[in-house]
Parts: structure tokens; sequence; C-alpha cells
């Protein structure tokens, strides 16, 4: 099976991920001192669109599959935020001519898989198989017997049957796809929504942000001797695999995933002008999961499009308190009071902005990844250790510490790094690709494209 590794120990020992990322879309704020006012990069005329993955460039890691083994999550257990009642939100139905009839697709839509493939998952033969091969089938019903490429499709959210019938889909499409089929098999799964460094794409002054999903299979990868005694590990199947995103995640229920689907055709409809059919999917959204802080975000800018200013900031600030990773809301609001003249409590909301980020593994990961790409190698590499002090088990981490050090000269570093990579890589596939590259005679350029680099 493509992209197959052993799982990671509970003592740090960590599967190899997949660590190619295209950078060319990404847009990070720099760690700058000073005014956090001065450091927001927040343009006039912008708008952020939050979207689960709608991806603008993405990762390539064998044939756009990654199945690897599950690492404990960096986030800790945290109470949840209460979300707001709907009777206290600012609907404005009339407004833009709400009707409940134009959401077409509903919770069993949404999972309901094609009968064909519902036949091939009811083979009497699958129950015989292991749970890992139940898993290598369930891959190899999607992909084909030669495991060809499952086109992915970024920007375009599908239902279960129509990502199978049209063999094409984005993250949050082939997540369904996989999970319906996995709980047609009786397998123990659940879809989750996983932290990634920061990516924004603009287009036509609306700047896009993703967030991602995936799948956890529980005791589906092979069988090792741990602890005394044979254990199947937990296996993360992701069709769009970016850094970070082989960790146990937030675990998501059929209806925060039905709402995140809403969110992304309201969004379509969004950028798209549709006003009246972004309405009705984005109420839909909030009314399936009304802790899914992206649906308010992005209500609120259907709001401020059309002039409903209080609207728009009653909407952020419910996104800011049910958001408390996410700096987005915050992006938005501190913008909202700006233009409106509102300088001391913008200010407040640049503070909290900048702390958020100056205290997120994921935004330094992200800068040190872009000041790579940029050539500003000492920048990177000052980014990548503020990621490396405040995480552990972070292979990526390592491995492009390992590489900065290595364009700065500095080898003995590049090799210490080497030396960490190489205890939470089984494998070592990882590392000697590294030592390959540092032991040729001479640094390669840059690329402008780190994806191939990797």
């Amino acid at each position: 099976m493509q992209g197959v590794t052993p799982a990671a120990s509970t003592d740090g020992a960590q599967a190899k991920r997949c660590i190619a990322a295209s950078l060319e879309n990404l847009r990070q704020p720099t760690a700058a001192t000073g005014d956090p006012e001065s450091r927001l990069e927040i343009l006039p005329g912008t708008t952020t669109i939050n979207l689960l993955e709608l991806n603008f460039g993405g990762c390539v890691f064998g044939k756009v599959l990654w199945i690897v083994a599950c690492w404990a999550s960096l986030a800790g257990c945290a109470a949840v935020p209460s979300a707001p009642a709907p009777t206290q939100l600012p609907w404005h139905d009339d407004f833009f001519a709400y009707d409940a009839a134009l959401v077409s697709v509903q919770k069993e839509d949404l999972f309901r898989l094609d009968p064909v493939l519902v036949q091939k998952l009811r083979d009497p033969a699958l129950k015989l198989l292991s749970t890992p091969k139940r898993l290598d089938h369930l891959v190899r019903l999607i992909y084909g017997s030669e495991m060809k490429p499952f086109p992915y499709t970024a920007g375009h959210s599908t239902v279960a049957a129509e990502t199978w019938q049209q063999k094409r889909g984005d993250c949050l499409s082939l997540t369904v796809l996989a999970f319906s089929m996995a709980r047609e098999m009786n397998m123990v799964s659940q879809m989750q929504e996983v932290r990634v460094p920061v990516w924004f794409d603009r287009h036509d002054s609306v700047d896009f942000f993703s967030e991602h999903v995936n799948v956890l299979f529980r005791r589906s990868g092979p069988l090792n001797w741990t602890d005394g005694r044979l254990q199947s590990d937990d296996m993360i199947v992701d069709f769009e695999p970016q850094i970070g995103s082989n960790r146990e995640g937030q675990p998501l229920s059929d209806n925060a995933i039905l709402s995140r689907y809403y969110n992304n055709i309201g969004a379509e409809h969004l950028v798209n002008a549709r006003q009246t059919l972004a309405y009705a999917y984005f109420k839909a959204a909030i009314l399936a999961e009304p802790r899914y802080p992206s649906s308010y975000n992005n209500l609120a800018l259907l709001y401020r499009s059309a002039g409903l200013l209080a609207e728009t900031e009653q909407l952020l600030r419910h996104a800011v308190v049910l958001s408390r990773e996410a700096t987005v809301p915050l992006s938005s609001l501190h913008q909202l009071l700006r233009e409106q003249g509102r300088n001391t409590e913008a200010a407040h909301y640049a503070r909290l902005l900048q702390s958020r980020r100056e205290q997120d593994p994921y935004y330094w990961i992200g800068l040190g990844l872009q000041e790579l790409r940029s050539g500003n190698i000492r920048q990177s590499i000052d980014a990548l250790e503020e990621a490396q002090r405040m995480t552990h088990g972070f292979a990526e981490v390592h491995h492009y510490l390992a590489l900065a050090y290595w364009r700065a000269g500095e080898q003995a570093h590049a090799d210490e790094q080497l030396t960490l990579l190489a205890s939470l890589n089984r494998d070592g596939a990882d590392v000697a690709s590294l030592r390959k590259k540092f032991n040729a005679s001479t640094r390669a350029p840059i690329p402008s494209k780190p994806a191939s680099e990797f």
C-alpha cells in the first residue's frame, strides 16, 4: 500500500510523515518587534474566507494519498466554548430572501454511498480479512488495483456518492467518502480536524484560508511487538497531507462535518456573488454545528458586503470566542474596528492577535518555511528554533532545521538535527535522503517549490 509506515511508539519515536509542502501561496506575518499594529499585514480592502481545505498548492507524497501511523496531538484537553443560541444571532432572513429549501443536501445525503460501491463493500469475503487488510482493500477500492492517483479537486466539496462517481474530490469530500466506506465495512474510524501551518491564497482582494480534515482508523496498522505483546496501531488516511496532519486531531461528528460541507458550499456562493444561496448555506452550517467558528466568520463577510456592520461585528465576536487558536476572526475584527476609527479597541485585538501567533508553533513552522523558500536562512533558523522550543516529537521541525543549518554551512548543527530526526523516524528514509543531499560537494540553490526539494 502506498505510503504505509510503522506506528510511532509512546516514548517519542515517530513514523515518517509527509513533509513536502507547496509554499507558493503562503502569506505569514513576520515576528518583528515593536508596535503590534505594525506587524499584522492586514491589507486594505481584503477579506478572509474560511474553507475546509480549499487547497491552492498542496503536498505530494506517492499518489496523493498518505497513510501513516498516528502521532499524539500537540493540543491538550481544553474546555469547549459555549456556542450562542440560534435565537441570539442576528439573522436577516428577509434581507437575503431566505428559504431553507435552498439547501438541498441533508446529512443522510452527504454520507450516502453509491449503490454499486455498497455492493462491493458488502462482499462476505471482506469479513474474513484482518483490519489492516480491510483498510488496504478500502484504499484500493478508491484508487483501483493499480493505485492510480485519485484526482484532487480543490475548491468544490461533493457528497460521498458524487465523489465516488466522479473519481475526484477535495479534502472534505474524500474524507467523507473514506469514512462512509469504513462505516459500511464496520471499521472503527473517526473524521477529525487537524491543525496545520496557516496557508492563505489571495484572489480578487479575498484571502482564502484553508483548514484540514482526514480520517483516523483505530487499531488498523500492521501488528508490532510493544510492551510484551502484539499490538496494532492507529493509522491516518489523508488524501492531501500537510505538515502536522498525521497527528490525532479534534474528532468530528457527522453534524460537524455537515457544517463544514455547508460552509464550503456557502463560500463558493459568496465568492460568486450569489448572496441568497451563501446566506442559506452559512445559516445551515451554524444550525448544524453552532460551535464551528468559520461559519460565523464567513457569514460576517456576507453581512459586511451588505453593509450590515453592527451584525458583522457581533458575528466576529462570536467567532473569536469560539476560536481560541485561529487568528482569522481576530484579524477580521481588528480590521473592522480600524476602519471604523475605533483604534483603542483595535489595538487591544492587535496585541491579542500577535500574542496568539507568537504562542503558536504552527505559526513559527509556517514562518520558517516561508523564510527558507525566500532564501532568508538565518530568519528561517530563528523561526524553526522557536518552533522546536515549543514542541516535542515534531519530525518536520528537525527536518527543516537540518536543511536550514546545512544551507547556512552549519554542518554540526545539521547533524544534530539529523540525529533527532532519526530517533523519530523508524524507516530512516528521510534521514538517508538528507544525508545524501548533505554529502554532495556543493549546496544546491533554494528551489522555487520546496515540495520537490523533500
